[in-house]
């Protein structure tokens, strides 16, 4: 063993890289030359198991949060095909598996005309640290675009004797843009060794257990937003004049009549609206920034957006969200719901107040239109969360000092009124999103909410009535809800659900050393908390079934809004769900 340790997981991250090669087509270099230290290769790689795995909690998380971060830099030196920096990652007598040359075991053909293939990780070749950094090299070195490349340490062991290396669990995720045009990723699970070596986690040892590879001629998606007129870049959040937990979301309709769809984006100091241009010969599909001139630009910080008719006169009008906060005093503060009227001709007028907003403000985090009571007049479910900066949530499970939920009661177009207390609700959960559908096919709207530090809860419409049958339909879904979505996504005829959570590697790592000081209700509920995100199939008895996450599509990220749309056009829906804490190049931009 060596004196200084460096998480197995890095290593394992790293052969998967290897791993990751391009889709097979390259081979290994023959022979097995030493490491680079003069030492002989083995002929295989293994990686006990600690022998005396530390029991001192503290250590072992500083340890494991050190390589992770040691991996996400390793990572960022990959991404950016700096392979003489990533050099320093791994240690001079680095012996590890390469991906290289790896024979294929079967493919399939998936949705989208994407080819997964699986290789043979028993036919990797051992080869040492330039070896194993020309097979990452092969693989992501011809890509014109690589996109991400994501290490993460899964779960780590220590030896306790002189606390010197680690046996760590990786997953290594890789995607980008093939020289062809075509869209690829690279997936793979490993083990792997660390040491320190000069106050540094470094690999010493790597061994690949899973790889696959996907591949799609073309991508699906290209980002046009700079081209297209509607890229805005935001103040980083945690910098100087965003510290706010708030979010600014984006609303979308055909604002003018002239067939095409317009964007609008609630923004801090101001807002913005991009109106498609005409389909004319040099429009170039671009966008025109007109908030200003059409009376959407103040005020400004808004949240969740939705564009509706919401005095049936033919055109749509615009409710922008508003997070309020409490004052020094104690008194409720902040902006008000704002309630944008359109004149007909595109242009709008703030009329919040002549329509009943103007009491107490909500503290509005999303809206979602809904006719609960079918008199024709669309009614909104506002979604209240609450002000971390003010007041943080008083429980992880079930948080109950959130703001109210509001369920504004469109009365003919004249005005509204907030019915959520007397309907039941209000609630004083964290909400952070919602959607409705008529799930059981009776006529009427019901109404899924989605609960951040607790349960979501199902309200099913009876006829302008609510009633909770969450636990009933098996949808509470705990864990931090941010997104949930309506749609057949089976193709059964019956409505599923898509609820998108926050999904945590450290908290799942940290959770499994606790395993055996829980209770197995209490580890069940936790580690619920850090699954990710839900499916939800309709069954024919109207009760609902969660997928397994075998089945793929739930993802394990820190997950927002969903959009459920037949992307694609080929009569199936696809799921669009919007990921990470921080946006950004960096793969600590989680």
């Amino acid at each position: 063993m060596h004196s200084s340790s460096l998480p197995a997981g890095l290593a394992g991250v790293l052969i998967c890289v290897a791993a990751c090669g391009g889709a097979g087509e390259h081979s290994a270099t023959g022979g097995s030359p030493p490491a680079e230290n003069g030492a002989s290769l083995p002929s295989t790689i293994e990686i006990a198991d600690p022998t005396q795995p530390i029991g001192r909690l503290e250590f072992v998380e500083d340890a494991t949060e050190e390589v992770a971060d040691r991996l996400l830099s390793f990572s960022d030196k990959i991404r950016r095909r700096d392979f003489g920096a990533a050099a320093s990652f791994l240690s001079a007598d680095f012996a590890g598996e390469s991906l290289a040359g790896l024979a294929v075991e079967r493919e399939a053909e998936l949705h989208l005309a994407m080819v997964t293939t699986h290789r043979d990780p028993s036919s990797a070749q051992v080869v040492n640290r330039a070896g194993f950094l020309d097979g990452i090299k092969n693989w992501i070195g011809p890509w014109s675009r690589v996109e991400s490349v994501i290490w993460k340490t899964k779960g780590a062991e220590f030896e306790t004797s002189r606390n010197s290396w680690g046996k760590i669990q990786l997953f290594v995720h890789i995607t980008g843009v093939d020289a062809q045009g075509g869209w690829v990723s690279i997936a793979s699970w490993g083990w792997a060794r660390a040491i320190r070596e000069e106050g540094q986690w470094v690999l010493d040892r790597s061994k690949i257990t899973n790889f696959k590879s996907t591949r799609r001629a073309g991508t699906i998606f290209t980002d046009v937003s700079v081209a297209a007129g509607v890229a805005h870049t935001g103040i980083r959040f945690g910098q100087p004049g965003n510290q706010s937990y708030a979010f600014n979301g984006v609303a979308s309709c055909d604002l003018n009549g002239d067939g095409l769809w317009d964007i609008f984006v609630p923004s801090d100091a101001r807002n913005y609206l991009y109106l498609s241009n005409s389909n004319s010969a040099n429009s170039g599909g671009r966008f025109t920034e007109a908030a200003e001139s059409h009376g959407l630009a103040q005020p400004d910080a808004g949240t969740g957006a939705v564009f509706f008719d919401c005095d049936n006169d033919g055109d749509q009008d615009l409710m922008v969200g508003q997070v309020g906060w409490r004052a020094e005093d104690g008194q409720a503060a902040g902006k008000r719901i704002q309630l944008y009227i359109n004149d007909g001709r595109g242009h709008f007028e703030e009329r919040g107040e002549q329509f009943g907003l103007g009491s107490a403000p909500l503290t509005a985090y999303s809206l979602t239109v809904l006719d609960y009571d079918g008199d024709g007049y669309l009614d909104v479910f506002v979604c209240g969360y609450g002000r971390l900066e003010v007041e943080h949530n008083n429980s992880w499970i079930e948080a109950t000092n959130g703001a109210k939920n509001g369920l504004l009661r469109n009365d003919a177009g004249k005005g509204f009124a907030d019915v959520a207390h007397e309907l039941g609700l209000a609630g004083r959960a964290w909400t952070y999103a919602s959607a409705a559908a008529d799930y059981d096919g009776d006529g009427d709207s019901d109404l899924y909410v989605a609960n951040d530090y607790g349960t979501n809860t199902l309200w099913r419409n009876d006829g302008g009535t609510f009633t909770d049958v969450s636990k009933e339909l098996g949808v509470l879904d705990s864990g931090n809800g941010m997104g949930v979505s309506f749609g057949d996504l089976n193709s059964d005829g019956r409505l599923d659900l898509y609820v998108s959570n926050m999904s945590s590697t450290a908290g799942n790592r940290i959770l499994e050393r606790l395993s055996g000081d829980l209770d197995a209700e209490t580890f069940a509920m936790l580690k619920k908390l850090a699954a990710g995100n839900t499916i939800f199939l309709q069954e024919a008895d109207g009760k609902f079934r969660r997928l397994e996450k075998s089945a793929g599509g739930v993802g394990g990220s820190w997950a927002w809004s969903t959009a459920i749309s037949d992307f694609d056009l080929d009569g199936a829906l696809d799921v669009f769900c919007a990921n990470g804490f921080v946006t950004g190049d960096l793969p600590f931009d989680t």
